[in-house]
């Protein structure tokens, strides 16, 4: 179980990479906010400090060990970041879960919108269930249940946010099954993790 939280392992699984933009075709989603410049934000170098792990600690599990942090992002120039893994024990003292925040400012707003519309794109090709509209979370949110990359885990579920040239990702992945209650309550505890960080990070 200690490989859970070896982050190292984790990086590129997440949003922090920028190499899905390569192969995103999609228009630009429509904003009322400017589709161009730089953007609000910088790229983050040290995630946990930030991260309030707490609403998920209520919903899904107790934490067990510290957070650990790790820079991301194979292209600077493109897109950088920084994510931050936190596991949980479901049951007993082993670690059998973990919650990974991931955040990357790309160089621009048009990028960040191009990179949010393929994400969108692909998700029902990856989900279980329907892909679920996120309202009132940053310029756009949507969360669903992965299979597709989800062994060795038996639950994967991602919310993705953007606003302006940030990408946000949260993550909760548990090798015991959630039950019907915890997947409920941590939809809007993922929600909240992000809610709170995006004015942490703004620059």
């Amino acid at each position: 179980m200690g490989a859970l939280l070896v982050l190292g392992s984790l990086v590129g699984c997440g949003s922090g990479d920028g190499k899905a933009s390569a192969h995103a075709g999609a228009t630009p989603a429509a904003d009322a906010r400017p589709t161009n410049g730089p953007g609000d934000y910088r790229p983050p170098t040290d995630l946990c400090p930030k991260v309030d792990f707490g609403p998920l600690t209520a919903a899904v599990a107790p934490t067990a060990g510290p957070t650990k942090g790790e820079r991301t992002g194979s292209d600077p120039a493109t897109a950088s970041g920084a994510a931050c893994l936190q596991g949980f024990r479901t049951a007993g003292t082993k670690v059998d879960g973990r919650s990974i925040v991931y955040c990357t400012a790309w160089k621009d707003v048009a990028a960040a919108i191009k990179q949010y519309t393929y994400r969108l794109s692909s998700a029902p090709q990856e989900a279980r269930g329907p892909v679920v509209r996120e309202p009132g979370l940053g310029r756009g949110a949507f969360r669903y249940e992965n299979v597709k990359e989800a062994a060795p885990f038996r639950n994967d579920l991602r919310l993705l946010v953007r606003d302006s040239n940030l990408e946000c990702e949260v993550q909760v992945q548990s090798l015991a099954p959630l039950t019907d209650q915890q997947v409920t309550a941590a939809w809007p505890a993922m929600a909240e993790t992000v809610r709170a960080l995006l004015p942490e990070l703004r620059s």
